[in-house]
């Protein structure tokens, strides 16, 4: 990455130097052609007049070598005027005071420096001091063009030299804050999720140095998480199996008669097993986005009051009422209900977990236009508003001040949550103003 970097310095370097180089050289020529030009039209304005006249006089410039140079100085020229040459079109000197430049031809870049002979407008000939013709003719152009050529390759050699120590620099700046965010993201992958990226030294990577430090900082929470959930994992396994394995040798020892008691005992821990296993089931597929529906058709009163029924006898543990409140309308929908049922059992087992003994948990079906919602309230003490879209999260528990930790690995929101959105449905909770809990479901409806 350094090599192609210089490389990629020197190649703008280069070619900037290049462009400035012929710019430079052009510049330079036309900003000399302009002052050249300037003092021939002042050194040789009132010698314009005469040749303007005489060639309107004679239509041309036949004869004009016959003009006495002397005489024309002195008559048209201030007295420490220099000699001149008059060049046509065709670059060939036709009038001279200095005879021996007569018949000469110059450079193109002698007429572009001359003082033009204009005639109605148009140029017919050209006035040069002889000391610029006499000197070097043809070779004068080029002899501008070759020095101001060096100068300017010296320039851009300078230019070159000054160009590369500045890449140099400017590349190590580069280069620095992106070793350091190389050499911190390798520590981040090898493990080592406490690495974070300096920030303060360099602002122009903050964002990446930010974006790193976020996901190593994710990476660290989610481990600790994992970590949590399989002492959870462990835990919850751990509990109904040692149950299961003392029962079955107390049935062994003869302690316990095997009658069906001791069946009912066993199915229960069996069944804490299997929903364990259920829930994880279901958590891998919501995270690899590979629900399976099985869709029927589903009246979603009579739905919901089967699963009621089912709680009953659970919420007279506590003495919790039902409250369940319909529309006296069909809501028919299109639903997996081995899924919907879990959602609906997650939602009623989360409000008995935080109801007080004695209270009410009210269950509300409305029909919309385009959509059925369900509304699940307890009287609990409510969810922090900071938290309403925290409890949505895996293995995410609230604990309520002086209780215990709350039982199974918080997976039960998470998976609702999955199974609902995967019905093309929505599921939020936020509180309600009397106080507790709502956790609002909400299922597109046909019409």
């Amino acid at each position: 990455m350094r090599n192609r970097l210089i490389l990629s310095y020197l190649i703008v370097v280069i070619a900037s130097l290049i462009v400035t180089y012929l710019v430079g050289i052009f510049l330079v020529r036309q900003t000399l052609i302009d002052h050249m030009q300037s003092d021939q039209i002042n050194d040789y304005q009132k010698v314009q007049s005469y040749f303007q006249g005489y060639y309107s006089s004679h239509g041309g410039w036949a004869g004009i070598e016959e003009a006495t140079p002397d005489d024309l100085v002195n008559k048209d020229a201030p007295p420490d005027e220099n000699g001149f040459v008059l060049v046509d079109l065709d670059r060939i000197v036709i009038f001279a005071t200095e005879e021996s430049l007569l018949g000469r031809e110059v450079s193109k870049f002698t007429t572009l420096i001359g003082a033009p002979v204009q005639v109605n407008g148009q140029s017919v000939a050209y006035l040069v001091s002889d000391s610029i013709v006499g000197r070097t003719l043809k070779n004068f152009d080029d002899d501008i063009l070759i020095r101001t050529a060096i100068d300017a390759f010296e320039a851009v050699l300078l230019g070159l030299l000054v160009g590369t120590i500045m890449s140099l620099f400017m590349i190590r700046t580069i280069l620095k804050p992106i070793g350091v965010t190389i050499s911190a993201a390798k520590r981040i992958s090898q493990g080592d999720l406490t690495m974070r990226v300096p920030l303060e030294p360099y602002r122009d990577m903050a964002q990446l140095g930010e974006a790193i430090n976020e996901m190593a900082a994710d990476l660290e929470k989610n481990q600790q998480i994992q970590r949590n959930m399989l002492m959870d994992i462990a835990h919850d396994l751990r509990t109904p199996l040692s149950v299961q394995q003392a029962t079955l040798e107390a049935f062994e020892d003869g302690i316990y008669d095997f009658d069906n008691e001791g069946l009912t005992l066993l199915k229960q821990q069996n069944t804490q097993l299997i929903h364990l296993v259920e829930d994880l089931r279901l958590l891998t597929l919501a995270n690899s986005r590979n629900f399976k529906l099985f869709k029927e058709k589903v009246e979603l009163g009579g739905f919901l009051k089967n699963i009621l029924n089912s709680f009953e006898s659970v919420y007279a543990k506590k003495g919790i009422q039902i409250n369940y409140k319909t529309q006296p309308v069909d809501c028919m929908v299109e639903i997996d209900a081995h899924l919907m049922q879990r959602v609906f059992e997650n939602l009623l087992q989360n409000a008995y977990q935080y109801s007080p003994e004695g209270g009410e948990v009210e269950l509300r079906l409305q029909r919309m236009i385009n959509r059925i919602v369900v509304i699940l309230r307890d009287q609990g003490p409510g969810i922090p508003e900071d938290k309403l879209e925290t409890i949505f999260k895996r293995y995410y528990r609230i604990k309520q001040d002086g209780e215990n930790s709350p039982e199974g690995l918080g997976l039960g929101l998470t998976i609702s949550k999955h199974i609902t959105e995967a019905h093309g449905g929505k599921l939020f909770a936020q509180n309600n103003k009397e106080g507790g809990a709502e956790f609002v479901l909400e299922l597109p409806y046909p019409g």
